[in-house]
């Protein structure tokens, strides 16, 4: 959690050192669907005119400020499509039209690292706030004691149980709250059954495909895409891309950095320590194949790398301790493209916020969390928007 508070991101391998791939991969053949999208765009310009729906509400996801589309701006450098996963059913992204762009399996490819980021980005939610409800004892509970020796009038319980409750609860948080794109589970529905007012039937966290261009070339003034913000999710799931441009403020240090760099010199370091080329791009792996057999994939190097950074919702269920990611992205310089792909893991729609629920006595909740207390989730989701954009 100190990299989170005194950062504002972690940055996650996922092959945890070289020693795990699934998720890599995933993120590889996610990192080649993002590029064959916008190939194909340029290739047949009609796709964006004619075959790709603008920017519009993404109906069935529980809130007007959540949306699906294609957009293009800045005369073309900074282009984007909006996408989102149909409750439980993975194969079905919406708008549609992007499978026709692209092929199920590229579908495939890129749920499969949804769910690869959303898991990282689960946990995450899920230590910081049981550490944070442990810093306050929030699920400490105490008993009337017979003894005279207790100057108190109470004995502790097991030392272990609060920690033990304020990890169940925030694993109850992570399932029930987060928006996973899967439906709530059985024992969730039965236990919220007073408090669900039934969720969306699309996914409020979208993975967003982004290629920024700088045709321009403005290099004497650095050119922001996107001017200094931060989001309203639980965590922003950034793959680290091949060409930095995320700019994350370091309250600490008082200036911008660039994860992507860090995580390249990550790389660069641990190629170093294995005697392998450090410049080299590409990492060539061995996976399985069939029965006693393997094949070699060459996968990019950045696709072992996820940027965590830490949103409105994160710093509301972490009590303040943590705070929201102040963050811009920069165009790329020398007319370079940089490809992006992040996943925004925001709150599930029809779940009503219960505060002791999730985070034990309410005597220490403070009052920020209590004021959410019995509120929609879209609701606070609304609330958190720009006054410009908040319902009228």
């Amino acid at each position: 959690m100190d990299a989170l508070v005194s950062h504002s991101c972690l940055i996650v391998d996922l092959s945890d050192g070289g020693t795990s791939y699934q998720s890599t991969m995933a993120l590889s053949k996610m990192w080649e669907a993002t590029s064959t999208f916008f190939t194909a765009i340029d290739e047949n310009p009609e796709l964006e005119t004619s075959t790709l729906p603008s920017m519009d509400v993404a109906e069935g996801a529980g809130s007007i400020h959540e949306v699906v589309g294609y957009a293009s701006y800045k005369d073309g450098d900074t282009k984007f499509v909006e996408t989102r996963f149909k409750r439980g059913e993975k194969a079905v992204m919406m708008p549609a039209e992007v499978e026709t762009i692209l092929g199920a399996d590229s579908i495939q490819s890129i749920a499969e690292s949804f769910d690869a980021m959303v898991g990282v980005g689960k946990d995450v939610v899920r230590i910081a706030t049981a550490a944070s409800s442990m810093e306050v004892d929030a699920f400490v509970e105490r008993k009337k004691s017979s003894s005279s020796n207790q100057p108190s009038g109470y004995m502790e319980e097991d030392e272990k149980m609060p920690f033990i409750r304020a990890s169940e609860a925030a694993i109850r948080l992570a399932d029930e709250l987060i928006d996973d794109s899967n439906p709530l589970k059985a024992a969730s529905i039965e236990a919220l059954e007073s408090t669900a007012v039934g969720e969306g039937s699309v996914s409020m966290s979208p993975h967003r495909l982004c290629r920024y261009s700088n045709t321009q070339q403005k290099e004497e003034v650095m050119d922001e895409v996107f001017g200094a913000h931060t989001d309203t999710t639980f965590v922003t799931l950034i793959p680290a891309a091949s060409v930095s441009g995320l700019e994350v403020y370091d309250e600490d240090a008082a200036v911008w950095f660039r994860p992507e760099l860090m995580a390249r010199k990550h790389w660069e370091a641990e190629r170093r320590e294995r005697g392998e080329d450090p410049s080299a791009l590409t990492e060539t792996i061995q996976i399985a194949a069939g029965d006693d057999e393997t094949e070699e994939v060459v996968i990019p190097w950045h696709a072992r790398y996820l940027i965590v950074m830490p949103g409105e919702l994160l710093q509301l269920t972490s009590r303040n301790e943590i705070p929201a990611a102040v963050h811009r992205v920069v165009a790329a310089r020398e007319g370079q493209s940089r490809l992006s792909a992040p996943v925004l893991l925001r709150a599930r729609t029809g779940i009503k916020m219960n505060v002791e629920r999730y985070f034990g006595n309410l005597d220490v909740a403070g009052p920020l969390l209590m004021e959410c207390q019995g509120i929609p989730m879209e609701d606070l989701h609304d609330a958190m928007q720009p006054s410009s954009m908040q319902k009228q």
